[in-house]
């Protein structure tokens, strides 16, 4: 049963120009589930709404069955951690994260016995006595965490809480959060517009465009399996070309493909697509890959420029479909700008998108 309801909610900054008309969401209890998506797509404001900052025009927020969406942000059992962090510069570490505490009039002894709880979870016991500028920015990021669960929230939200970091910080303080989140239960609602970071720390993912849910899923799907244009685009397909659909059968489709025949799967929302339609065909650089010269079993191309990343080379192909971008590698045979080549297609990871609504029904 969901424990976090978005019911038709709708949100608007400017009149008549809803950012979000009549959104609907489910987050099931102890679940982390991630908003992902470009700036401006609804998500961050679905996030504040939950957390109170936003009165929508219509809608209703419900969680645990309780009727959130009037309450006012102080009064809502929520747990928040920002982008910036939030802290207090003038308090210690210590006095930091006992504030929500101390905001709920917990007793003195209850207070030190949770804050110092959760400082041993987030491994900053030994920073209790210190001030925000004496800290790191993981560190600073630990406290945060701290203070939004030591008062056991209903609800944790996070609003891109690891932008602000380095690479390398980002990596381990995703692992930080989802260990903490698994080991306190908390539902969570995680806002991001980094896919890595989507992909690796949530148990399902909302994927949105526009105020509008464009594909909701475990990451495993959204990854390998976009439903539309817009998630193949967001979630790095490095090559799309459009071809005609020659015949389709149970599950496949069959385009040409360098004069050969080959059968993706695909997906549409209207309905099985027809002979004649178009298909957007999406694959990323590592489901293909290169032979020398010119082969009859695949689509003709010339190398203009290749990139070394270490264990793989990167390639740009112009072929008849457009300029390609494939990954090899480093230890195979390497190709040099103007040679010719043939691009061998891996379609078990490829996918054919149909969008039209009018060929395809």
């Amino acid at each position: 049963m969901p424990y976090l309801e978005i019911h038709d909610l709708t949100v608007s900054y400017e009149k008549n120009k809803p950012t979000l008309e009549r959104f609907s969401l489910h987050v099931e209890q102890g679940e982390l589930l991630s908003l992902l998506g470009p700036s401006g797509c609804g998500k961050t404001t679905t996030l504040r709404s939950v957390a109170g900052f936003i009165k929508p025009d219509a809608g209703q927020i419900l969680i645990n069955d309780r009727d959130y969406t009037r309450l006012p942000p102080n009064q809502r059992d929520i747990g928040l951690v920002f982008q910036s962090y939030a802290l207090f510069p003038h308090l210690t570490v210590f006095h930091n994260v006992a504030f929500g505490l101390r905001m709920r009039r917990i007793p003195k002894d209850e207070v030190y016995s949770r804050v110092a709880n959760a400082l041993k979870m987030v491994g900053l016991e030994a920073f209790a006595d210190r001030r925000p500028a004496q800290l790191s920015g993981g560190q600073q990021q630990r406290v945060a965490l701290a203070r939004a669960t030591v008062i056991e929230p209903q609800v944790l939200l996070l609003d891109e809480p690891l932008s602000n970091l380095d690479a390398g910080l980002r990596v381990e303080m995703r692992q930080e959060i989802r260990r903490l989140q698994q080991q306190l239960g908390i539902t969570t609602l995680y806002v991001t517009h980094d896919q890595v970071e989507a992909m690796s720390i949530s148990d399902r993912v909302v994927v949105m465009n526009q105020g509008e849910i464009e594909q909701i899923g475990r990451p495993e799907s959204i990854f390998a399996a976009p439903e539309t244009v817009f998630v193949a685009d967001f979630m790095g397909f490095d090559n799309h070309f459009t071809a005609v659909v020659e015949s389709v059968r149970d599950s496949k489709l069959t385009v040409n493909w360098g004069g050969n025949p080959i059968e993706l799967r695909w997906h549409s929302k209207f309905g099985s697509p027809q002979s004649g339609a178009r298909a957007e065909i999406f694959f990323r650089a590592d489901n293909a890959s290169l032979l020398a010269g010119r082969e009859a079993s695949g689509l003709a191309g010339q190398v203009i420029l290749h990139t070394f990343h270490g264990n793989e080379l990167q390639y740009l192909v112009e072929t008849e479909v457009g300029e390609l971008s494939i990954k090899q590698d480093s230890a195979s045979e390497r190709f040099a700008p103007g040679e010719a080549v043939t691009v061998q297609a891996q379609t078990q990871k490829w996918i054919a998108i149909l969008e039209d609504r009018e060929q395809n029904a």
